[in-house]
């Protein structure tokens, strides 16, 4: 049997697919095939990936039918004992799969194995690392309240994927992925690397469901534990995202913001936080948390930022700036 299938679902993946897809095939471990279905792109992404030589390759073009269908008919049509996702804008590190393969081969009892991650912007630049709860004990008290995976760093069995159902797939975007970590969490132990795995790239199109964050979380919340969601909150959640249909800054005033605060929090590279900030109000000038990291941004020494980030927020011991990058 294959030992590991690579699964990456993407649509519209342009220009970024292309630095994913590389990344996965400079890996150091090499017994993989990569499945990449594309999800009705209308970009230019398909006759792409159709152009690719590299025998470990695969690619199954589709109309549109959301991640979670899309994701399960790649493993579908995988034939490896381990899966491990990437997400189509972001990168591998080098010994990611030979490191996560190993952990799997050596802990039968486990199921799914995590790691640290790079966030980096649009452009590749690096902002902070997100460390995360490491022991299958810490994860575990960790995910009742809030994501402890970074979907594109994890790897899993695929007998504990058959086992708890797949991807949920009545819901096509959003908690898709934690729905099925915390259901694999069920099935067996998990673990996260204590080293960064992954590069996971923050863009416009990623950043969504966030105009209703606290009705966002409760319906998230309730579709995690149960492992379905209920009729009422399918309905809401798709209010949720026909509001940001209906508003097409919102995503980009959303990227700035986050950008303009990793600055502000993680680096307090002043002027950085600062352009992001205004370009955020100026797409959303109502945006009062904006307001508020950009007084923060023009006034406040270094000190008294990374005070209040300690107080606030409840990441705040799970994220640093690496010398070496």
């Amino acid at each position: 049997m294959l030992q590991l299938s690579v699964i990456c679902t993407v649509k519209n993946g342009l220009p970024y697919i292309e630095e994913t897809i590389q990344s996965v095939l400079d890996s150091s471990y090499q017994d993989f095939e990569f499945i990449i279905v594309d999800d009705g792109s209308t970009d230019g992404t398909a006759a792409y990936l159709e152009s690719l030589k590299a025998p470990q390759i695969k690619v199954i073009c589709q109309e549109n039918t959301g991640v979670a269908k899309a994701k399960n008919r790649a493993i579908s049509q995988s034939k490896g004992e381990f899966i491990a996702i990437i997400d189509a804008d972001d990168l591998c590190s080098r010994d990611r799969f030979k490191k996560q393969v190993q952990f799997l081969e050596e802990h039968p009892d486990y199921s799914l194995v995590g790691g640290f991650v790079d966030i980096i912007d649009k452009d590749g630049n690096y902002l902070y690392t997100e460390r995360k709860p490491i022991s299958d004990e810490a994860i575990r008290a960790h995910q009742e309240d809030r994501n402890p995976w970074t979907h594109s760093s994890v790897m899993f069995r695929r007998e504990a994927f058959d086992a708890v159902g797949g991807y949920y797939e009545p819901v096509k975007q959003y908690v898709v992925d934690y729905m099925l970590l915390y259901q694999l969490s069920r099935y067996g132990k998990v673990f996260q690397l204590d080293e960064v795995v992954v590069s996971y790239r923050i863009v416009p199109t990623a950043l969504s469901a966030k105009a209703n964050p606290k009705e966002f979380e409760e319906i998230c919340m309730r579709a995690v534990k149960k492992g379905s969601m209920s009729a009422e909150d399918l309905q809401r959640m798709d209010k949720i995202k026909n509001k940001e249909k209906a508003t097409p800054d919102f995503k980009k005033s959303m990227y700035h913001l986050y950008i303009g605060r990793s600055y502000l929090f993680h680096n307090f590279r002043r002027k950085e936080a600062i352009k992001h900030l205004k370009l955020c109000l100026k797409l959303n000038p109502s945006l009062k948390i904006a307001q508020v990291y950009l007084l923060m941004s023009r006034l406040l020494p270094q000190f008294l930022v990374k005070r209040i980030y300690q107080i606030l927020s409840p990441n705040a011991g799970l994220t640093y700036v690496r010398k070496d990058v």
